[in-house]
């Protein structure tokens, strides 16, 4: 019959090896997809699989009861992964809190294979293979003085522990890192807690006291409380990249998107033309008129205010579904690439042309006008795939790796017409829009 003292041993056991899986399967995700250096992800999953083995053994060991053969292994194998257990937790703080102790790490790993090779043996000195009884909860091997020798060995790794726990914290806090330090906050107190039920352990092995299985709970505390560190770990890195990913796809000064974004969204409405799932798209290229004097008469810091407010006025004239990117300087790009018929781009492009001519700019008590040329350029559907086959028919033996090559010039031969679009405005006296063919 199954001692009620070993189920929650043997639950935990089961949510240590699922944890083990997890993070095994998230550290090879991450650094053979996203090249991200996580081993400490790595780590912590031998850490888990170690205390599923350890949590397992110990359930064994609470059932033996007269079985010699089973509390043997059993024993022997509690012994063995309670060691590394700590030690892997012990590497874990060190790698994921960036600690430097590899030296004294690498004499943990040999001094725990040594105490292992004692502890596979059955000997006089370590763990003998006879009857101990510590207590009525369960019995152990019969153990020498090498044995009280592993104690005080356990308890210096989870001090250490501790010890590297405390210095990071009072690092984080110096440096005013509040949630670091709420979060070796929680790993200090779970540690705690483990030496604590590892203590209680000891004085029911050597019959001080008469506890029933503790040193579990406080070994599973810290497995799920370094589990949930990664969680948050998980969380930051995400936002970590979602921030890098607005960087690049937005203009840091005026939020319209960036070049790079407008690139990726011209490709794919060509794409969708030559695929006929879009039947008319348009490019507008547009900058300032005589920004340079703007920025010499009132300042750079107006020339600023400028382009954010142009910005500003821009989204405020055509639909979400369209994009604003600024290429640089003061010359924006404004790409229609919905539902629209031939009349939308250059109704919605005129009316940005009048609110930007009708607007007082300026701050800091200055006030100026400027103006804006305007350069659309437009395609349909027909007319795309006509030059796209013009293309591929001038080098037929082009492979199909390089259909992604032929978009991307017909992308870029739409902003090339739009721009000598643009050119033909400033020629007619600047503040005019100017309709432009696309030469594919």
């Amino acid at each position: 019959m199954v001692h009620v003292f070993s189920l929650p041993l043997f639950i935990t056991a089961s949510i240590c090896f699922l944890l083990s899986f997890f993070f095994m399967l998230l550290y090879y995700r991450l650094t053979s997809r996203h090249e991200e250096q996580v081993k400490y992800y790595l780590i912590f999953a031998l850490a888990a699989l170690t205390s599923g083995v350890f949590f397992g053994a110990f359930g064994v060991l609470v059932n033996s009861s007269d079985n010699l053969f089973y509390l043997s292994i059993s024993n022997r194998v509690t012994v063995i992964t309670a060691m590394f257990t700590i030690v892997l937790s012990l590497h874990f703080y060190i790698a994921f809190f960036q600690y430097k102790a590899p030296i004294f790490l690498q004499y943990c790993y040999v001094i725990c294979g040594a105490f292992s090779l004692l502890a596979i043996v059955p000997n006089q000195y370590f763990l003998n293979h006879a009857f101990y009884s510590t207590s009525k909860y369960y019995t152990g091997l019969e153990y020498g003085p090498v044995f009280q020798l592993w104690g005080v060995w356990i308890l210096v790794l989870a001090a250490y522990c501790i010890f590297i726990l405390v210095r990071v914290f009072n690092r984080q806090r110096v440096r005013q890192e509040n949630s670091n330090t709420n979060t070796v906050l929680l790993l200090l107190v779970a540690n705690v807690v483990w030496v604590i039920t590892g203590l209680c352990d000891t004085f029911t092995g050597i019959q001080v006291v008469d506890l029933p299985p503790l040193s579990w709970v406080g070994s599973f505390l810290v497995t799920s409380c370094i589990a949930w560190v990664l969680v948050l770990h998980i969380d930051d890195l995400y936002e970590e990249r979602r921030l890098l990913s607005n960087r690049l796809m937005y203009d840091y000064l005026t939020q319209a998107f960036s070049r790079s974004y407008l690139e990726i969204r011209l490709t794919e409405a060509v794409n969708l033309m030559l695929r006929g799932e879009l039947n008319w798209l348009s490019v507008c290229v547009f900058d300032i008129d005589d920004f340079k004097k703007v920025n010499d008469q009132y300042g750079h810091a107006n020339g600023d205010e400028l382009l954010t407010k142009i910005t500003t006025i821009t989204k405020e004239n055509i639909r979400q579904s369209d994009c604003i990117a600024r290429l640089g300087g003061d010359e924006f790009v404004i790409l229609f690439a919905n539902k629209q018929d031939e009349n939308y781009a250059p109704t919605a492009v005129e009316r940005i042309r009048k609110g930007i001519s009708n607007t007082d700019f300026g701050k800091a008590g200055c006030s100026f006008n400027t103006s804006c040329s305007f350069g659309i350029v437009s395609v349909t559907s027909e007319q795309l795939a006509l030059s796209n086959e013009n293309r591929v028919k001038s080098a037929p033996n082009a492979q199909s790796t390089q259909s992604a090559i032929k978009v991307q010039e017909l992308a870029n031969q739409m902003l090339s017409s739009a721009d000598d679009a643009l050119y033909s405005a400033k020629n007619k006296g600047k503040n005019a829009v100017s309709i432009g063919t696309f030469s594919g």
